[in-house]
């Protein structure tokens, strides 16, 4: 039996572990060896190299205030049904795992079982309010699962940040009777956290769960990530308009250092913010550019507190610590847990098009690749329309072509088609 196959059977398996690990090293030059790692493992990994560059960025979750968890987890429907989750896992916590569950954003809202797992998984932030998605923290199966919107083990090595290294996972996603992801179920701890047993033990609590919401009547509770409290705005920067917060319009600098520290959830040194904002920097260049962003770090925390905004930048690494998110990520979790229709609506235009920081240009291309994919593998007729009248659907010719081939035969549309096509096919 292969290496690979062993995997298969126990990813915790010694062999496979090593390989793991001498691939891991690898992620440093942004080489993903597919040839011995699961392609779960292999396809979160690509993920988060273009969410995080390098594992070294990923060092300890986002979290969101006692206030905001609170607020999540009275309006979440797993609310109803905790004492049977705890009743159906609990044998989970007698061979000493833990067990939790998540939003779709990613953040624990209960974080439950045996104590001596609690405190060890507490150190590397697996807590309640911490966020474990896969733009947060990387690959693990609470991440990957809300990605994926299927069943996923993690183990040791396979984790993208090395923190975590010492773990291991199991998640399935739970469903709300439309169809759509509200959450994620997880067991954590030590080699029993990935064996056959516990995922069927997973997919078997989440099947009764979904059976029981099934059974009642309840709103949708999916939402667009992040979940603030009332009355709290999202960063507009996709709108096609001036970036705002509210009311508030922001200069280019600022909406470019808000988006990319709402992308970069673990936080940015002042260099790798400097690096983000302005490219690559020769040691001359470096100190300078590092006063820029300094001082403009300055004037953004205090226009931000003048306007009594719920939005604050931790320092030592710059980080967003609030529930406030650009609509650009937004659209982004949307696209992730398969809501085309809320990416299309969140984000209606391209992101600071006017914006040529590098940080900027790979967020704008990414989301962009990932749209357009989600466009062409899954877009009702509605959807693919309001994509076609994007400025990145212009000359798309495959994405015209699709619309010819969805669209009723009697729609108007057709002939703006038509012609559209003519006009790029000539």
């Amino acid at each position: 039996m292969t290496v690979l196959a062993r995997a298969h059977h126990n990813p915790a398996d010694d062999a496979y572990q090593a390989v793991v690990a001498a691939a891991h090293q690898k992620l440093h030059d942004a080489v993903v060896d597919t040839r011995f790692v699961r392609s779960a493992v292999s396809e979160s990994w690509r993920r988060c190299l273009k969410l995080h560059h390098t594992p070294e960025r990923v060092t300890a979750p986002t979290t969101i205030s006692t206030d905001i968890l609170d607020n999540h987890r009275k309006t979440h429907p797993v609310t109803e049904v905790l004492p049977l989750v705890e009743t159906l896992l609990a044998p989970a916590h007698e061979v000493g795992l833990i067990t939790a569950i998540s939003n779709t954003d990613g953040h624990l809202l209960w974080v439950d079982g045996a104590h001596p797992m609690r405190a060890q998984a507490e150190t590397i932030g697996f807590a309640p309010g911490a966020d474990w998605s896969e733009e947060s923290m990387g690959t693990s199966a609470p991440g990957a699962a809300l990605s994926t919107g299927a069943p996923v083990q993690v183990a040791g090595a396979e984790h993208f940040s090395h923190a975590v290294h010492g773990f291991y996972c199991s998640a399935v996603p739970l469903r709300h009777p439309s169809g759509n992801i509200v959450g994620m179920l997880d067991l954590t701890g030590s080699e029993a956290a990935v064996t056959p047993l516990a995922l069927a033990m997973l997919s078997n609590t989440a099947q009764v769960i979904e059976q029981y919401w099934a059974s009642q009547t309840f709103p949708d509770a999916h939402h667009s990530a992040p979940v603030a409290l009332p009355n709290t705005p999202l960063i507009e920067v996709a709108t096609g308009r001036t970036p705002r917060v509210g009311q508030l319009r922001l200069s280019n600098r600022h909406a470019e250092i808000l988006t990319i520290l709402d992308w970069h959830r673990s936080g940015l040194s002042a260099t790798q913010l400097a690096h983000e904002l302005f490219g690559d920097l020769t040691p001359d260049e470096l100190p300078a550019r590092l006063t820029t962003v300094r001082a403009e770090m300055s004037r953004l925390r205090k226009l931000l507190l003048t306007r009594k905004l719920p939005i604050s930048i931790d320092s030592q690494p710059y980080r967003l610590q609030t529930a406030v998110a650009t609509d650009a990520h937004a659209a982004m979790r949307a696209l992730h847990r398969g809501d085309l229709t809320t990416a299309l609506q969140v984000a209606p235009a391209d992101i600071l098009p006017g914006s040529d920081a590098p940080g900027i240009v790979d967020i704008r291309q990414h989301f962009a690749v990932t749209l357009r994919e989600a466009v062409l593998a899954d877009a009702t007729p509605d959807q693919l329309w309001s994509y076609l009248g994007r400025h990145q659907a212009a000359n798309d010719v495959e994405a015209w072509m699709l619309a010819l081939k969805i669209l009723p035969s009697h729609s108007p549309r057709r002939a703006i088609v038509t012609a559209t096509l003519q006009r790029l096919t000539n």
